[in-house]
Formats: structure tokens, sequence, C-alpha cells
């Protein structure tokens, strides 16, 4: 069984997938449960751009804060099979100190709510594209938002770079996550990609996040996108500190490929992942494959 626990199914214009072509997706690349997530922010598309954009980086345009999002993964989520997938909320500004407020209304509204996420925060060039405050692990704001994930038993998915592209090997920002997870340390949390992006390629970053898991019982890394880059040598096996870290904490990793509104490429994204899972005992990898996803958004 594998239980994909990375799918937006918007794009970064707010496009949503279709339901029917979405579940053919899935069983096209064998995926047998997902985690669905729709997109915090949307891609501004200006007159002095010529082309219409599909990603945060296509051109220079600044991206902004996109509530409806929420209300597009309810409406999704309302023709998918029951079961099969597990929603969750993301529309709001991670700095803005009332954004409680929304995400209780949102939340209240509809009864397909599985978790929080994926919480942009540090995340390369997307933070400084991205229209306001910058945010970061540490932002008062977040504290209720951490609070009421708490409240509801539920994981909040938050994606928060370990460091900036000229600083690969600092780790400037691991300290802001760290104060967040040690601030609410009942709530369950999965740091996404664990603080890589497309130009933040941390150096020792297995043991950055080996300190991490060691102090906070409730932290779990997503495997998916750019840290898979890291994860997987050359040949496509894992790495060797990989595989003795996953398996030092069996319990404590998931697996996502990222989708981004485009589910005729599951099965192409499914790849790596399906690597992955090959270099791991076969215990750690039911536990990394399903078992870890459905205890934490589906209560199994």
């Amino acid at each position: 069984m594998f239980v994909d626990t990375h799918v937006h199914v918007v794009d970064f214009l707010q496009q949503p997938a279709d339901a029917d072509g979405l579940v053919r997706g899935m069983t096209a690349a064998g995926v047998d449960r997902a985690v669905i997530f729709g997109l915090p922010m949307k891609k501004k598309w200006p007159s002095n751009e010529p082309r219409r954009p599909h990603y945060y980086l296509d051109g220079n345009s600044p991206c902004y804060y996109f509530s409806l999002t929420d209300e597009l993964v309810a409406s999704l989520a309302a023709q998918l099979p029951a079961g099969r997938f597990a929603a969750t909320l993301c529309g709001f500004d991670p700095t803005d100190q009332v954004a409680m407020d929304q995400i209780e209304l949102v939340w209240s509204r509809h009864d397909c709510w599985r978790g929080i996420g994926e919480v942009m925060l540090r995340h390369d060039d997307l933070t400084n594209l991205t229209h306001g405050e910058n945010p970061s692990a540490a932002h008062p704001a977040l504290d209720s938002v951490f609070e009421f994930a708490a409240g509801q038993e539920c994981p909040i998915a938050v994606h928060h770079d370990s460091s900036s592209p000229g600083r690969p090997g600092e780790h400037e920002y691991v300290g802001q996550l760290d104060r967040m997870l040690s601030r609410h340390s009942g709530t369950t949390v999965v740091w996404c990609h664990a603080g890589v992006s497309r130009r933040v390629e941390p150096r020792r970053q297995h043991e950055v996040l080996a300190d991490l898991l060691e102090r906070h019982p409730r932290l779990h890394a997503d495997v998916s996108w750019q840290l898979l880059d890291l994860v997987l040598s050359g040949d496509g096996s894992p790495r060797p500190e990989w595989t003795e870290l996953i398996t030092r904490h069996p319990d404590r990793f998931v697996l996502g490929t990222d989708l981004v509104g485009r589910p005729e490429n599951w099965a192409q994204r499914m790849k790596p992942l399906e690597r992955l899972l090959g270099g791991l005992p076969p215990s750690v990898r039911e536990a990394v494959a399903s078992e870890n996803a459905l205890r934490l958004w589906w209560g199994e």
C-alpha cells in the first residue's frame, strides 16, 4: 500500500484538477490514498509579462495570498471517493495575527479537513515574490495555528527552508523552527522536504534533521521534491546516511510526490519514491509507504 502525502490539487494560477482525472492519475501511479493540498498563494499575470505563468518562477511577477484555495479543495474533495483522500487547509497568511479567525470559519464550513498545510514559510524565491511580510516558523501569528492543530489532533505540514541559497552550509533558519517546535511540543508537525527547496540544498541536512527528530518527538519529515536529490545517489539508490536515519526513526517519515495540479504526471513522479522504498528494510518500507500517513491523517 502507498499513501502519497503531498499532492497539490491546484496550480499556481489556482486552476483545480479534474476529479475524474485525479482518480485516474492516482490509479495509474499505484497510489492507494492521498493527502491533498491547495496552494496558499496565486501567481499574478501582469500586463508587462508577455507569457501566461504556470509556476511561481515563471517570470518576475509577484504572488499574493489566496484564501479561495481552501474552497476549491473542499469542492473537489466532495467529488472524490470517500476515504481515499485527506484534505488539508492552507489558504491563510501566516504572518496575519487574525488568520486564526479565518481558519476556524473555513474549518467549520466543511467536514473534509484532516490537517493544515502546506503552510508556506521560508521558501527560496517564493518568499521574496510574495506580497507582504516575510514569514518564518517562529512568527507569533502561527502560535494560535499550532495550538488549533493540537486541539484538533491533526498534523500541520510546513515548508520552512533550512538555509538561504547563498549560505547552504549555515542552516541559519533552523533555529526558528526549533523554537516553534519547543513552544508547541503537543502539536504534530510534518516538515515538508525537511528544509530543502529548489535553490536551497543545505549541506549535512541529514544531521540537522536527525538532531531535530531526537529533540522533538512529534516532528515528522516529508520526503519529497528536491529533498529526493539529496536522499538518492546518482544511480538512483538511497544514500546510506539517509537509509540509516529513516531506519532509526521508521515512524517519523512519510513520502510525497509534491504533484502540482497535473495528475497525468503522477506515475512519473512516483519513480524516485519507489527507488527509495526499494532500498529500505521491509518493515521500515511499510511504515514509510503507508502506516505513518494513515496514523497521521486518517487516525488509523
